[in-house]
């Protein structure tokens, strides 16, 4: 027997465990949850459904046995943690898949605290995703709980203006991978995508050193979905790399993340696990946040939070709830977001000609999805600053305007903050709710110094 297995079996005890299931056997049938908190599990009569994938090899053993199945619906938009650490004794194994039995493993984990498992995974709030939940095959089955809750956004230690491209990039605090990007999104962008050396060496000589102290760093390449095609976070097609010699090798299994080396003067690369220990136990995301003044959010398409009358408007449209004119609110942004020089214009349009009031909020709701108001979704929340009162013309309208405040001096923004902007419009026709009001999509803003 395996040494991992034999260890395992230490902590069973056969007669404590009743023979039912909590998660189904069956994928087909997963057992349906939602949101955070505790969920149980049972699978000492499961059999094993699902099937080997590389994300899943730890140990050369890319299955999970035994498995049980639970169809999650998430909260929110963001990064969420599932762990069994410390709520059973099994030697478990923990994968996260994309919409379906059959989807892609967005992440999997076999020993992340002794024999338990633990992972981070980005997920859109309203969207489902399947959960298998096993032990490590010749290990035995076992029960206990599972927790899903949310990973938390990184602090940002430190905001610069990259001269060249123009882009506004930021440091997080030390944590994973996912949770670095998720954190990027939450920023309105994603860990960095370097397209040349002179970035690379630009990020290298701006934080790889920060504050004295050696920095490992992490970046956007990754190669998560399929083992060896590496991609990047927000979806570029840059060809620039700068490896390692040998790298990136997978040599721990796994290792699906890029980071910056701190001890490389050339700032050469290096693949490692989404939460890796030893050597690089400590490692800072670098978001980048694109020259565009800000970031779309919050669509009234079902991505996230269902409309409230199935008034949903077209995948990709990025625009808000439809209203009564069959067309959904839209917000863009334009100019410069810099508390320095402040030329960004809000402008609303695709509304009904009556009254728009631009309101500006500290936190996207519900991490972006939003939540049901009146006949869309409100997006913006936190400390809320209502910004202006604008007339609709041919259904457009716009925030500032002639003797108007500057964005940034009436919302009182700070640099390196991140606010969210909304439109919340008049629409007096008896369409959906009561309330005959609609709201635009969303847009995420951070602005710079």
């Amino acid at each position: 027997m395996h040494a991992r297995s034999i260890l395992s079996a230490l902590f069973v005890t056969t007669l404590t465990v009743p023979a039912f299931a909590q998660g189904a056997d069956l994928c087909t049938a997963a057992q349906v949850i939602s949101g955070t908190g505790s969920f149980a599990f049972n699978n000492t009569a499961a059999t094993t459904d699902g099937v080997p994938d590389a994300t899943c090899n730890f140990f050369a053993q890319p299955d999970i046995t035994n498995d049980v199945w639970y169809r999650w619906t998430a909260p929110s938009s963001g990064s969420f943690t599932i762990s069994t650490c410390a709520q059973t004794t099994m030697d478990s194994k923990i994968a996260v898949l994309n919409g379906s039995c059959g989807g892609t493993v967005l992440a999997c984990n076999d020993d992340n605290c002794g024999l338990q498992s633990s992972l981070d995974v980005i997920a859109t709030g309203g969207l489902e995703y399947w959960i298998r939940l096993g032990n490590y095959p010749g290990a035995l089955p076992n029960s206990g709980t599972f927790t899903i809750t949310v990973t938390g956004q990184l602090a940002v230690l430190d905001t610069q203006v990259n001269p060249t491209n123009g882009h506004t990039y930021h440091l997080l605090s030390a944590g994973s991978w996912t949770n670095a990007e998720g954190t990027a999104q939450m920023l309105g962008g994603h860990l960095a995508t370097v397209e040349n050396a002179v970035e690379n060496a630009w990020i290298v000589s701006t934080w790889q050193n920060f504050q004295g102290t050696p920095h490992d760093l992490w970046i956007g390449y990754n190669d998560a979905a399929v083992e060896g095609t590496f991609v990047w976070a927000d979806g570029s097609t840059s060809a620039y790399t700068n490896w390692d010699p040998g790298e990136p090798n997978n040599a721990l299994t796994g290792e699906d993340y890029t980071n910056i080396r701190r001890d490389s003067l050339t700032g050469n690369w290096n693949d490692l696990g989404n939460a890796p220990t030893g050597y690089f136990n400590a490692v800072f995301g670098v978001v980048e946040i694109g020259s565009g003044a800000g970031t779309p959010i919050c669509f009234g398409d079902g991505s996230g939070t269902a409309c409230p009358c199935a008034n949903n408007s077209a995948v990709g449209a990025e625009i808000g709830c439809l209203n009564s004119f069959a067309m959904g609110g839209k917000l863009l942004v334009s100019g410069n977001a810099s508390i320095a020089n402040d030329s960004l214009v809000l402008q609303g349009s695709q509304m009904p000609n009556s009254s728009a009031l631009y309101f500006q909020g500290t936190a996207p709701l519900i991490g972006g999805a939003g939540t049901v108001f009146g006949d869309g979704l409100r997006c913006a929340g936190g400390t809320v600053i209502r910004l202006g009162t604008k007339a609709n013309s041919v259904g457009a309208s716009q925030y500032p305007v002639g003797a108007d405040q500057s964005v940034s001096v009436r919302g009182l923004c700070t640099p390196a903050a991140m606010r969210v902007y909304q439109v919340w419009y008049r629409n007096a026709a008896v369409f959906c709710s009561p309330s005959t009001f609609n709201l635009t999509n969303g847009v995420s803003v951070t602005w710079n110094p």
